[in-house]
């Protein structure tokens, strides 16, 4: 409990002060300017990108639980999970939505967060191949692009080293090694990886396989003709190319630690993308705040009616975190 309070004041400081940094010289009138002349033709389009996106991310995630999983039930839970996200510290939202489709479906609690892990690894597998199709390696200063490099290869690791566990031999060696230390910590975490074995086991088909990612590649370029959208809405001139590369590396950034919602880490975050490719600050700002609002309020809206109709109490999700 004491590290999860730690993680969670460590959040908000860095959200504080990355948020700090992202309003830090901006030119206040140039940004007035900037809202004044939104164009509310494209306003609205974000949110259908955005509602598009959560519908395939269900339909994906509803075809790793199985169980006759309806696509309902992986809406409402999925939801709920990304509303929790947004308003409860330690991200604890995936696992919100596993007990919330445990409960919904009665199905085991541990098999249903499992699912999770396995769908958010089709996430970040779509992210690291949008990178290094859209990687715009002469437009980025060797620092930046050095950087990115270190960042892409620590998530690729991870991939293929979660990969390797979906090998029966491989994980066997593990959890058996594992288990010879007979430690509580090391036999939960046997167990964990034993269940995410045995779901990429089930899921690894040629045809499953390549089903998830054409899902997972969509719904990522549904997320990118949201944020697209969104430049447009302000006039922001930057080269539909580079867009892809953009949003990969934003949302591969939110895995630094911050406040709910990634309130701050997200401004600072797609403020410094835009600046590489010339974009004011006061143009980027607009667009970060825009952009974030437009996933942030449906999800916290839907989330929120979704939680109150399947009876679930902020108090039971809080104690997952123990």
């Amino acid at each position: 409990m004491k590290k999860h309070r730690l993680i969670t004041i460590a959040g908000f400081i860095i959200s504080i002060g990355l948020l700090y940094l992202s309003l830090r010289g901006i030119d206040y009138r140039q940004l007035a300017e900037t809202i004044k002349r939104a164009d509310i033709t494209f306003a609205f389009l974000p949110l259908c990108c955005i509602l598009t996106c959560v519908s395939l991310c269900s339909l994906r995630w509803m075809r790793v639980v199985g169980y006759n999983t309806r696509f309902s039930d992986a809406f409402t839970a999925l939801l709920i999970g990304l509303f929790i996200n947004n308003v409860l510290p330690a991200r604890i939202g995936e696992v919100a939505r596993g007990y919330a489709l445990s409960k919904r479906m009665g199905i085991p609690f541990t098999y249903a967060v499992s699912t999770v892990f396995i769908d958010r690894v089709f996430d970040l597998l779509g992210l690291l191949l949008i990178t290094f199709i859209f990687f715009p390696g002469q437009a980025l200063p060797a620092s930046v692009s050095k950087a990115l490099y270190v960042l892409v290869a620590i998530f690729t690791i991870c991939v293929i080293a979660l990969f390797a566990i979906s090998q029966e031999k491989i994980a066997l060696k593990i959890i058996s090694y594992f288990q010879k230390h007979r430690k509580p910590f090391l036999n939960k975490l046997a167990k964990r990886i034993f269940e995410i074995h045995e779901n990429l086991r089930r899921i690894r088909t040629p045809g499953r396989l390549s089903l998830f990612i054409v899902l997972t590649l969509a719904n990522w370029f549904g997320m990118v003709m949201a944020l697209y959208f969104s430049l447009k809405t302000f006039g922001v001139s930057l080269p539909f190319i580079y867009v892809p590369f953009v949003c990969a590396i934003l949302n591969m950034g939110l895995a630094v630690p911050s406040s709910p919602g990634y309130i701050g880490v997200y401004e600072f975050l797609l403020i410094s993308l835009l600046a590489i490719f010339g974009i004011p600050k006061y143009e980027s700002f607009a667009v970060a705040v825009f952009f974030h609002a437009s996933w942030y309020v449906p999800y916290n809206i839907l989330g929120f009616i979704f939680t109150i109709k399947q009876h679930l109490h902020i108090k039971d999700i809080q104690k997952l975190e123990e």
